[in-house]
């Protein structure tokens, strides 16, 4: 849905948009990964239709975090303030409720044999498992996801819920919009643009905010390293709980 609506905004924006050095953005959650690719296909499962897909993700976990322990940064980066993730994962949902299962696995990396590229050297490594609720942006075009799920690595279980946020242009509007932006349908209590609009190609690029994983009517504006190749990313924002047991997905 969401990619129907913006569709004409967001391939002139790939064409337009540059990959700029930005400031770092302090998150609230205890993990942040992007989307760095994404293939996904149609399929018929018993007459429902499904979106399939298989993405891969970096980003960072705050120390302390089960992403992240505070006992491997002492060892491995004394003073570091987070570890790098990688991740690949897929799904499967249901067109016609919105939702579906996902699973993937994850490392946890440090800087290996190359001083400046990524860091690329396992340290750690686990999977996970859990339900994605897609409605919101299948069912009713509004650019974002939850999950619920539990990660686990070696003996560890840790419950966890999540936001995805799909990258929209705000100043987007169609005969799908009624003639109002999606800013002003999405932001009303943020109305000002993306202040990087401008070298954005005029495009007022922003993610849909949320509170208890609802929107709350405010925006966060997409930073110039928010992109990948010139296009911006979907992100990805996880809360860890406490450990769970074992279950029959183990």
């Amino acid at each position: 849905m969401m990619k129907r609506t913006v569709v004409a905004s967001l391939v002139l924006a790939v064409a337009l948009l540059t990959t700029l050095p930005g400031h770092q953005r302090a998150f609230a959650a205890d993990a942040t990964l992007y989307e760095l690719t994404e293939d996904m296909s149609f399929l018929l499962d018993r007459g429902h239709k499904h979106r399939s897909a298989l993405s891969a993700l970096t980003g960072s976990a705050a120390v302390g975090t089960p992403l992240c322990p505070a006992s491997l940064v002492a060892l491995l980066n004394p003073g570091a303030a987070a570890c790098t993730v990688h991740a690949t994962g897929s799904d499967n949902i249901d067109m016609g409720t919105g939702t579906g299962p996902f699973k993937g696995k994850f490392t946890v990396v440090v800087q290996g044999d190359n001083a400046v590229d990524g860091p690329e050297l396992v340290v750690m490594k686990g999977n996970f498992v859990g339900d994605m609720d897609f409605s919101p942006a299948i069912l009713r075009g509004i650019p974002y996801g939850t999950v619920t799920g539990v990660l686990k690595s070696g003996p560890d279980r840790f419950s966890f819920s999540g936001v995805f946020r799909l990258p929209f242009a705000g100043n987007y509007a169609g005969p799908e919009t009624g003639g109002a932006t999606l800013r002003q349908l999405f932001c009303p209590l943020t109305p000002a643009p993306n202040p990087y609009a401008p070298i954005f190609g005029g495009y007022d690029l922003a993610y849909v905010d949320t509170s208890n994983g609802t929107p709350n009517g405010s925006c966060i504006a997409i930073m110039p390293n928010e992109l990948s190749l010139g296009t911006p990313l979907v992100r990805f924002e996880i809360t860890f709980g406490g450990p769970v047991e074992r279950d029959d997905r183990d």
